[in-house]
C-alpha cells in the first residue's frame, strides 16, 4: 500500500532530533563577523602590513579550511565527532582572541590558517549527524534545513559586522569569540541521537551502503568527479559577480546587491518549501534537474552584457539549480558511503567546494578578458553540460551509481513527525 508523503508541518517536526546542531549551525553563523572584515581589520590595527602581506595571510584561512576536509575522517576516528566539533567551535573562540595580542607575522598566519581548520572542520561533522540521525526519506530535507541555518546565519554575521566594525574593529574578534563559545555550549548540551549500532526501526539506508565494499570507493569519487562542474560555478557568483558587473559591464554597484538579495531571498523563502516538494522524486532525477537549471543560469548570466535586467533572472534561475543540488549531493553521499566512511567522505565533499571557491576565480576571470561575456559563461554552461551528462550516464549503472530506493517516506518517517509534534 502507497503510504501518503507526511505534510511540510510533519517534515519540519521530523527535524526534532537535530534542532541543536541546526540552532549551533545558525549561532556560529551569525557569529561570523571578523573573517568578512579581516582583511581591513588587519590594515587598520597592523598600519605595517602591505596590500600583499595582508591578502596572503587572509588566504591562509583558505588552507586550513582545505586542510580540515582532509583531515576530518582522520580526526574523528580517534575523537567523538559531537565532541570532535565543540573542540572545532571552542577553537575558533580562542583563536580570534589571540589574534589581536599576535605580533610575529609568521605566527599571525599560522593562527589565521588554524582558524580556518576549526571553521571547516564543523561542517563535516554537521552533515555526517545528519546523515545518521534522519531516516532516509526525510534526510534531503533535513540537509535543506541545515542550508537554511546556514544562510541565516550567514545573512546576520556581515550585517552585525559592518555595525560592529563602524563602532570599533576591535569589537569584531570578541563578537565572534562570544558567538562560538555559546555555539559550543549548545552543541555540547544538545542530545544528538547518533550513531550506527542499528537502532531499533531505523532505516537502514541512514547508514549508508554497506553491501559491495569494493565499490564504495568507485561510488564517491566517480559522484565526485562528475558534481566537479557544480563546485567550480557556484563558487563564481560570491567571488566573481561584484567584478562582472562593476567592473566589465561598467553597472552600478547596486545589480551586484541585487545579485546577492534574489539568491538569498530565494534560498530563505524557497529552499524548505522546494525540496519538501520534490521528495518523492529519486536522487538522479533531482540532480539532473539542478544541473539543468544551473547550465540555463549560468548561461544566461553571460546575456546581461545586452539586458542588465537578465542578470536577475539569471540568478533566479541558478538559485533554483543551487537549492536543488546542494540537499541531494550530501544526501547522495549519505546513501553511497558505508557509516565508518561518512566523516571522511563528507570532508572530501567539504573540501571539493572550498577548492572550487580557490580555483573557479583563478580561472574564470583571465578567460572573461579574453572572451568576454558571453563567450566566457557559455563555457561555464558547457562545462556544466559536460557534468550533467556524465551524471545522467554514470546514474544509469546500479554498479556505479548505487540503488536508488523509492522517495515515499516509510512508516518511520511518519512516526518520527508524529511524535515530534505530539511531544510538542
Amino acid at each position: 500500500m502507497h503510504r501518503q508523503k507526511p505534510g511540510l508541518r510533519a517534515n519540519i517536526a521530523g527535524l526534532r532530533p537535530i534542532a541543536g546542531l541546526l540552532a549551533t549551525v545558525a549561532l556560529s553563523r551569525s557569529a561570523v563577523v571578523l573573517y568578512p572584515f579581516y582583511g581591513v581589520y588587519l590594515a587598520t590595527e597592523r598600519h605595517g602590513l602591505t596590500v600583499d602581506v595582508i591578502g596572503l595571510i587572509v588566504g591562509m584561512f583558505g588552507v586550513g579550511a582545505l586542510a580540515a576536509g582532509v583531515a576530518s575522517g582522520a580526526l574523528a576516528a580517534r575523537i567523538r565527532e559531537q565532541r570532535l566539533a565543540v573542540l572545532g567551535l571552542a577553537g575558533v573562540a580562542v583563536i580570534v582572541l589571540v589574534i589581536p595580542v599576535t605580533t610575529q607575522l609568521w605566527l599571525l598566519a599560522g593562527l589565521t590558517a588554524l582558524w580556518g581548520f576549526c571553521y571547516e572542520v564543523v561542517n563535516p561533522i554537521a552533515y555526517t549527524l545528519v546523515a545518521r540521525v534522519m531516516p532516509e526519506a526525510q534526510r534531503r530535507f533535513a540537509f535543506s534545513a541545515v542550508r537554511l541555518a546556514i544562510n541565516l546565519g550567514m545573512g546576520i554575521g556581515p550585517v552585525l559586522a559592518g555595525i560592529l566594525f563602524a563602532v570599533g574593529p576591535g569589537l569584531l574578534p570578541w563578537a565572534t569569540a562570544v558567538g562560538y563559545l555559546a555555539s559550543a555550549f549548545i552543541l555540547a548540551r544538545a542530545r544528538i541521537a547518533a550513531g550506527s549500532d542499528g537502532d531499533e526501526g531505523r532505516d537502514p539506508a541512514a547508514s549508508g551502503d554497506e553491501s559491495a565494499p569494493g565499490r564504495h570507493g568507485v561510488r564517491f569519487w566517480s559522484f565526485l568527479a562528475a558534481t566537479t562542474p557544480i563546485h567550480l560555478a557556484y563558487a563564481l557568483p560570491s567571488t566573481v559577480a561584484s567584478v562582472y558587473v562593476i567592473h566589465t559591464l561598467g553597472e552600478p554597484a547596486g545589480w551586484a546587491s541585487a545579485i546577492f538579495a534574489v539568491n538569498a531571498f530565494m534560498v530563505i523563502t524557497c529552499e524548505i518549501a522546494l525540496n519538501h516538494a520534490m521528495l518523492d522524486l529519486s536522487r538522479r532525477t533531482s540532480l539532473l534537474i539542478g544541473y539543468a537549471c544551473a547550465t540555463a543560469g549560468f548561461v544566461l548570466m553571460g546575456f546581461g552584457e545586452y539586458q542588465t535586467w537578465l542578470l536577475l533572472v539569471a540568478t533566479a534561475v541558478w538559485t533554483l539549480g543551487e537549492m536543488i543540488v546542494y540537499p541531494v549531493m550530501p544526501d547522495h553521499i549519505s546513501a553511497i558511503t558505508p557509516d565508518r566512511l561518512k566523516v571522511r567522505n563528507m570532508g572530501f565533499y567539504t573540501a571539493h567546494f572550498n577548492l572550487g571557491v580557490v580555483l573557479a576565480p583563478l580561472v574564470f576571470l583571465p578567460l572573461l578578458q579574453v572572451l568576454g561575456p558571453v563567450a566566457s559563461w557559455s563555457l561555464v554552461g558547457g562545462v556544466l553540460l559536460i557534468g550533467l551528462l556524465a551524471t545522467a550516464v554514470l546514474s544509469n549503472s546500479p554498479r556505479i551509481w548505487g540503488a536508488e530506493t523509492s522517495r515515499p517516506a516509510p512508516a518511520s518517517a511518519e512516526k518520527a513527525g508524529q511524535a515530534a509534534g505530539a511531544a510538542t
